[in-house]
């Protein structure tokens, strides 16, 4: 018989029945989390309950259901041991405090995050009397008091960016304090609180940001209140709105985009909002679980059904207990917790890694185990991809050749009707999928049409699949016709790859796709391919100084029509020239985002048709945004002779959006030749 041992004697772990029943009552569930925690902090617990000074701790500890689950169902615990000590340390430190539930989370929460690697254990008592104290004085916004401890762990994670320590170039507990007397906003509004720091990339004194002497001349400041005054890029801006948030009790967090730092902010439950993001490429500097927005959004479903995930994590807990001395049930315990919560991503990852390297399942078993991760994850699908990726290499060298391909080919289509909740490193699943079918070039092209037929009626995927395919076999001349012929016979009625409206029909398509997902790497590479279609010559028009800045974005118009080329919406960026039509609506418009946030110099607007139809675009109204959401007005005419010369330095200063509309109230098409945006790069 198999016995976890617990502070309350030992539960029975001999059979798939005791299984759920110790997972099924609440009293079953704290025994496994005494268990589990004796598993993985055993030794620090026997030396706790070895001395007085924390002896009381320990038992108080094991015989809470409450304090237990904050420790044990609030997300990973990175190192137990150090957790243990921390939370150790602020209960002898506030044994009146942690009597109130409040406290208690937070104290839990502060006791998780210090734990992880290289966090000073010696500041953690400071943060968690930060936060109690807050609170107290009624300073902290009213969802803190709502959090559970997992939700105050992205609270209490505050500071970090060049150190722990007060003053000095560190985001210490007094800047904390700095920013909860100074900005109060709501909870929305914490999302442009980086915006009350000037971006400045040398301070008054001529010193660049990225050298040692930016902040040198006001070293006695507070940082956060310097990082206001002096100002900063965008890592400082970032975290100043990421702690202003966080130092309010509000959920936040810093995390790296392409070339620049941005942030997001929890704004009520499940409604993380980016901020100062220039990219859907975003890494996170705090996350339970990975780095990606979608192992965000993912983990507030996980924890929204509590019910679900405390059961979940005690078959997890079983499982763990029986790995090695039984591992048959060790196997049923897994799957009894992922038929409880099936979302669970973690769980998927840790279950399928204890197949692969223990039980080691057959062909038949490694396609259900792949099907059965498409069908939980299905509205993941960069999770969904992710579990699969721990696997497939295992499961190809029990799969025969020919049944390969069809492991990866299931996968898209269970995530062929899901839009997920984000942009997600699409392309490179595919380059690792089609390099785990043996890298054979015939192959490939064979996979990519067969993936492109199952993504053909997808809003999200069918345009990287496309651009996937443009830049892996376009490129090369000798796959290219098989390329276009691929397209062609996926997506073009007169079904000949030769035949070019056969690929403009492919391609228009694709490019509204890309355009309506705002995938900017599909919009370029799908453009690119539309180039060869065009038969005129490039429009000129004098430019204004500096780079190019339209280049390399992305459109979004406000509808199409039988009139309108997707193939040349690229050229309408760059200075090649292009097209769009719109349908006939009231106030027609398009929108630019640029390939780079820039201070403009000028921006030149071209006609498609200067006469009898120029009408169509007057007034033109031309404005400028950072966000997309805020706009300025900077051009306004009725004359339609053009083309359209605005010059605009100094004038628009931190641009990343263009919009031309028709100003007036008349249902009428519109159409515009070019957008091209000049200036000077600030990314």
């Amino acid at each position: 018989m198999i016995l976890a041992s617990t502070a309350h004697g030992a539960v029975d772990l001999n059979n798939e029945a005791a299984l759920q029943t110790t997972a099924t009552t609440p009293q079953g569930r704290h025994e496994l989390a005494v268990a589990e925690l004796k598993r993985i902090a055993g030794p620090e617990l026997d030396k706790m309950s070895g001395v007085s000074d924390t002896r009381w701790f320990a038992q108080d500890l094991l015989a809470s259901k409450e304090r237990m689950a904050d420790l044990m169902l609030s997300g990973p615990l990175e190192n137990p041991a150090k957790s243990l000590r921390i939370l150790a340390a602020i209960w002898k430190m506030d044994p009146k405090g942690v009597a109130d539930r409040r406290e208690q989370t937070t104290a839990a929460a502060v006791a998780l995050m210090f734990a992880k690697d290289k966090w000073p254990e010696d500041r953690a008592l400071d943060r968690y009397k930060y936060y109690r104290d807050s609170r107290v004085a009624g300073k902290l916004h009213p969802q803190f008091d709502t959090f559970d401890t997992w939700e105050k762990r992205f609270v209490v994670s505050g500071g970090q960016n060049g150190g722990w320590s007060d003053n000095g170039a560190a985001w210490g507990d007094d800047s904390l304090v700095w920013l909860r007397d100074n900005v109060k906003l709501t909870a929305k509004e914490y999302t442009g609180a980086c915006w009350q720091a000037p971006y400045k990339l040398n301070n008054l004194f001529g010193d660049s940001i990225h050298g040692a002497n930016y902040y040198a001349p006001f070293k006695n400041e507070i940082h956060a209140e310097r990082v206001r005054d002096v100002g900063g890029v965008c890592g400082s801006l970032s975290h100043y709105g990421a702690n202003a948030a966080r130092a309010n009790g509000l959920p936040a967090t810093t995390m790296g985009e392409p070339g620049h730092c941005a942030y997001t902010v929890r704004v009520a439950r499940g409604d993380w909002e980016p901020a100062y993001s220039l990219s859907w490429q975003r890494g996170l500097h705090i996350s339970l679980w990975g780095t990606t927005w979608t192992q965000l959004v993912l983990q507030e479903k996980i924890f929204d059904d509590k019910a679900s995930y405390d059961r979940c994590m005690a078959h997890v807990w079983q499982a763990r207990a029986l790995k090695s001395k039984n591992p048959v049930l060790a196997e049923l315990a897994y799957q009894a917790a992922l038929e409880t919560q099936p979302i669970n991503y973690p769980v998927w990852c840790e279950s399928v890694e204890f197949l692969r390297d223990v039980r080691k399942p057959d062909a038949q078993a490694w396609e259900i185990i792949g099907k059965s991760v498409g069908a939980a994850l299905a509205a993941y699908p960069e999770a969904a991809w992710d579990v699969l990726s721990r696997i497939d290499e295992a499961a190809f060298k029990a799969l025969p050749a020919d049944r390969r391909m069809a492991f990866f080919l299931k996968y898209h289509e269970q995530i062929a009707k899901q839009e997920g909740p984000a942009m997600w490193e699409y392309e490179k699943a595919l380059d690792d999928q089609a390099k785990a079918l043996g890298g054979d070039p015939k192959q490939e092209l064979v996979f990519f049409e067969k993936v492109l037929a199952i993504q053909s009626a997808s809003k999200s995927w069918f345009a990287p699949t496309i651009a996937w395919g443009q830049k892996r076999f376009a490129a090369d001349g000798g796959s290219t016709n098989a390329f276009f012929a691929a397209l062609g016979r996926v997506f073009s009625s007169a079904a000949s790859g030769a035949n070019q409206d056969g690929l403009k029909s492919a391609l228009g398509p694709a490019i509204l796709a890309a355009e309506a997902a705002g995938n900017v790497d599909a919009f370029q590479s799908l453009g690119r391919a539309g180039r060869s279609f065009s038969k005129s010559a490039p429009l000129k028009a004098e430019p204004f100084p500096g780079d190019l800045l339209s280049s390399g974005g992305i459109l979004k118009i406000s509808s199409t029509c039988q009139w309108d080329h997707p193939e040349n919406h690229w050229g309408i960026l760059e200075e090649d020239g292009g097209s769009f039509h719109t349908d006939k609506q009231v106030r027609p418009n398009v929108v630019a985002r640029l390939g780079k946030l820039g201070d403009l110099s000028g921006i030149v607007i071209l006609g498609s048709d200067y006469g009898q139809n120029g009408s169509r675009q007057m007034p033109l109204k031309i404005s400028v945004s950072e966000d997309g959401s805020t706009w300025h007005e900077v051009f306004r005419t009725t004359e339609q002779q053009g083309p359209w010369r605005i010059p605009l330095s100094g004038k628009a200063t931190r641009v990343q959006y263009v919009k031309a509309e028709r100003d007036d109230d008349r249902t009428e098409f519109f159409h515009l030749a070019g957008i091209r945006v000049y200036g000077r790069r600030l990314q």
